[in-house]
């Protein structure tokens, strides 16, 4: 019963409600859209500052013409006018300027163009409404570089730094190409030894990756191709102990060194690539007669064991024991 009662309240009086209140929010929203278009119009009809993009276009290139070093896509140009010639640019797109190549070409087999401040600022201007003034251009020249095919293959030099895990190292790195064409004037290619690549930091490696890297650009020149694949070759340590002998060198006929022990151990850390390449016969101990006779002018009575040869790859190498007693034996000529 009282939800009967509550309902037939809300159709009597709600709808009542509503419909005096619909009218006067409907006036409200009119007068509210008028006077936001008086005041647009008002506001459109001050003078404001804008950003205006000029895309920028080198037409008539020859076919035998490289151009290394192109103009930018676009420039970015401050205009200052009344709001309601910037809602123009803002709504359609500035026409490109065109930059023909004959109009700059010196000739010369290779060349340097640079377009006055003066023909930018014309070419820009008749771009815009004349009522419009530009108040700053960047960049406020033009320039592009060019030449007629010459070139030369360069290598390509890797720059940063590549870090490995404590456990691991690194051995070798290498660039997918490793070498590069490079289109420029002769004085620049006469001069050019490599081409960098951009810095490369990377840190913490534990196995072995390939990473793309831009080339640095060259001014005046063009890089094709401008990226390369850097690969960084990891690997992981692992150590090993193998026994050598002692060798002796030098020693008259008659005169034998023999030490005590013999042989000693070495154990060293390795790549897991390079193991099986790591044998015993790699590492190899010498003594001299003359270092005998030097020890014992001096009263020595043990030799300390170096190694004379030690693979390439091996690290952290260490002798056991690190010093050997001595004896040399005379014998007879009989």
């Amino acid at each position: 019963m009282d939800r009967l009662r509550i309902r037939n309240f809300w159709n009597k009086w709600g709808d009542s409600f509503f419909r005096r209140r619909g009218g006067d929010v409907l006036v409200f929203l009119f007068f509210l859209i008028v006077s936001a278009g008086f005041w647009l119009l008002q506001t459109l009809d001050e003078t404001f500052e804008m950003e205006v993009v000029v895309p920028v276009e080198l037409i008539d290139v020859p076919d035998e013409v490289v151009v290394t070093t192109p103009l930018p896509e676009a420039l970015t140009v401050v205009v200052k006018d009344k709001g309601t010639v910037l809602t123009r640019y803002w709504r359609d797109d500035v026409d490109p300027i065109l930059i023909s190549f004959p109009n700059y070409d010196g000739g010369a087999v290779s060349g340097h163009v640079r377009i006055p401040q003066a023909d930018v600022l014309k070419m820009v201007q008749g771009r815009l409404s004349s009522s419009s003034k530009v108040q700053t251009i960047h960049p406020d020249t033009l320039e592009y570089f060019y030449n007629h095919g010459m070139n030369a293959v360069v290598p390509v030099q890797i720059t940063g730094e590549v870090r490995t895990d404590s456990r691991y190292y690194l051995y070798d790195v290498t660039a997918d190409p490793a070498e590069v064409n490079v289109f420029a004037a002769a004085a620049t290619l006469d001069t050019l030894t490599a081409v960098q690549t951009q810095p490369l930091s990377v840190s913490g490696l534990r196995e072995s990756g390939t990473f793309e890297v831009g080339l640095r650009p060259i001014r005046g020149a063009k890089i094709e191709p401008d990226r390369v694949k850097v690969t960084a070759k990891v690997d992981f340590y692992m150590e090993n102990t193998v026994e050598i002998p002692l060798v002796s060198l030098n020693f008259p006929g008659d005169r034998e060194l023999r030490t005590f022990p013999s042989t000693v151990k070495v154990t060293y850390t390795v790549g897991f690539e390079h193991n099986k390449e790591v044998t015993r016969d790699k590492f190899v101990s010498v003594i001299t007669y003359e270092e005998i006779l030097d020890l014992q002018e001096h009263g020595i009575a043990k030799i300390p064991v170096r190694l004379k040869s030690i693979p390439e790859g091996v690290a952290n190498v260490r002798i056991e024991p690190a010093e050997v007693d001595f004896l040399v034996e005379t014998f007879s000529e009989d």
